[in-house]
């Protein structure tokens, strides 16, 4: 059995504007609050804004609302590790580091991807594979 799992961290983006105890975000409406068609391409809502080495990887939610149930899954190598589920307003970070005693193995076998996993306010349910 592998041994490694996967932590997560939510960090405010050095981009928000911090007035008293409000965070103002400036986010862009969707007007129709209708989902995208089936098969019709949706743009993903983030950038990864720092990868190291070691498996630290951190992404931010350039959308212009609040994404929930955010969570990543790490596949590869005959392995799943999960990570816990959270939401992430717009401009906020979510940094995910792979640790354990098998964790550099882990994220370095030739088939390892981690997969990113959200639900969007109209309740659908994306993926977006990152590659280590």
């Amino acid at each position: 059995m592998n041994q490694f799992r996967l932590t997560t961290r939510l960090q405010t983006s050095p981009r928000l504007v911090r007035r008293g105890s409000a965070r103002v975000v400036t986010a862009v409406p969707n007007p129709t609050k209708e989902p995208a068609p089936a098969g019709a391409p949706v743009p993903v809502p983030w950038r990864i804004v720092k990868r190291s080495d070691t498996g630290v990887i951190e992404v931010e939610n350039c959308g212009g609302a609040p994404l929930h149930s955010v969570r990543f899954a790490l596949a590869g190598g005959g392995l799943l590790g999960l990570s816990l589920p959270r939401s992430v307003l717009p401009g906020e970070r979510l940094r995910v580091v792979v640790r354990g005693r098998d964790a550099e193995w882990s994220r370095s076998a030739p088939d390892a991807m981690l997969v990113m996993r959200w639900f969007q306010s109209d309740g659908t349910e994306l993926l977006w594979p990152i590659s280590l």
